[in-house]
């Protein structure tokens, strides 16, 4: 007879498959439901992997020690963005020349009075960067660039939210303590391709835009009619490893897409080429490009070795 261990060790061998089939990349709670791209930049592990802080933060803090008033403003704000910023989220639908909408959320650990006082300080001195005002009770801000305006207001003490229209940054604002909103069934499948462990990750919906402008020729809209969605992951370690995959419904339409990717390799290894050594490391980078195909999905995959980024570090010296 069967003992209770058993039976208990029998349970979980026949939930474990469930649970992983059911493990997906989580994007940030205050994601839109009609999202079409998510990005997630996981900004404290990141900085905490050997081949940031061996390759670039201390080119980072450099930068930011150079650029004095942005420094300025940081100590006023009391923000250390190496220390104080755990993840920045993107999320966006629409077309982004037209009717697209963008959110930007940052979460990390703030003092709002303080960025307050600093924020406002710095719009008396750059009227024409940044304005700040109120929307009912709340503070936001205008921040201008490039001739667009980006309106930017704070959750709560761990969020600052930023979208393209002072109502959008409200509404995020006001729900930001509601159940988070259920995603569109198109993204929750294509979360489901990501752990959301790795240092940054993204997930886009194949639209029929999308879709429309990808159609260059009649060989090519077989494969893109059976586009479902594109993933990406990033991971670094002591090495930098990026995965880009593209997903479809069928075996046939991922044979295709990747013929298509096949012809523009030589084009890649002709931009590459180059005899002084940093074209020969982005040779080696190019070389080292995998494209495989998987049931229906086309694996983009492509590793930055330590050792490679080593000689470039030297050829600068």
């Amino acid at each position: 007879m069967k003992s209770w261990r058993d039976f208990a060790a029998i349970g979980l061998a026949a939930l474990l498959p469930v649970a992983l089939a059911s493990a997906a990349a989580e994007p940030d709670r205050l994601t839109p439901r009609d999202a079409e791209l998510v990005v997630q930049i996981n900004v404290r592990q990141l900085l905490q992997t050997p081949i940031v802080k061996k390759h670039a933060l201390h080119f980072l803090q450099a930068l930011l020690e150079h650029r004095a008033e942005t420094r300025q403003f940081l100590r006023t704000a009391g923000l250390e963005p190496f220390q104080d910023i755990d993840t920045i989220a993107v999320g966006a639908s629409g077309h982004p020349l037209t009717d697209g909408k963008l959110l930007v959320v940052v979460r990390g650990n703030f003092a709002p009075d303080k960025v307050r006082t600093a924020a406002d300080d710095y719009a008396k001195k750059h009227p024409n960067r940044l304005r700040s005002f109120k929307d009912g009770d709340l503070p936001m801000w205008q921040i201008h660039s490039d001739g667009k305006s980006v309106y930017a207001a704070f959750a709560d003490n761990k969020t600052l939210v930023m979208t393209a229209s002072e109502k959008d940054t409200a509404a995020v604002v006001r729900r930001a303590g509601q159940t988070p909103r259920k995603l569109n069934t198109a993204m929750q499948a294509a979360l489901t391709h990501l752990k959301g462990s790795e240092e940054m990750w993204l997930a886009m919906i194949a639209t029929e835009e999308i879709k429309q402008l990808l159609k260059s020729d009649d060989t090519s809209k077989d494969g893109v009619a059976a586009l479902q969605s594109v993933t990406g992951a990033l991971e670094l370690n002591n090495d930098a490893q990026f995965q880009l995959v593209i997903h479809t419904n069928r075996a046939e339409a991922a044979a295709q897409i990747k013929g298509k990717l096949d012809e523009l390799m030589p084009l890649l290894a002709f931009l590459g080429a180059g005899k002084d050594k940093s074209s020969r490391i982005v040779k080696e980078v190019i070389d080292s490009i995998q494209l495989k195909v998987e049931n229906n999905d086309v694996f983009i995959r492509l590793q930055v070795t330590d050792a490679q980024i080593d000689k470039v570090n030297k050829k600068d010296r």
